[in-house]
């Protein structure tokens, strides 16, 4: 979960494999990016259990980053009500995501 250009932080977010499939489709239909969309959707079609942000530019991984922790939770509350194991899980990625932006810049 480390930006690029931040100074790394001990940052690990493990859920189901169903979960991550979701999160990438909720961002890749919430990025502005088309080209970044369409990146994510082929990680959803090839059934990613994982990716790291350093796989993307500094601004594609601000714009997955702003998404989730603009639209995440409302995203998962509408979509698993009541289910407390998802929306705690999702609750850290969000956490997570605070944690990297506020991380310091890479000197």
């Amino acid at each position: 979960m480390n930006p690029p250009g931040k100074v790394p932080l001990d940052l690990a977010w493990m859920p189901s494999g169903a979960h991550v499939q979701w999160v990438l489709e909720v961002v890749a239909d919430r990025v502005e990016d088309p080209g970044l969309a369409a990146r994510l959707r082929e990680f959803v079609a090839g059934d990613y259990a994982f990716i790291a942000l350093d796989m993307f530019s500094a601004a594609q991984a601000a714009e997955i980053m702003r998404v989730i922790r603009e639209s995440l939770m409302t995203a998962a509350e509408a979509r698993f009500p009541g289910n407390e194991l998802v929306l705690e899980r999702t609750a850290g990625l969000v956490a997570m995501v605070e944690r990297a932006e506020a991380a310091p810049d890479v000197s």
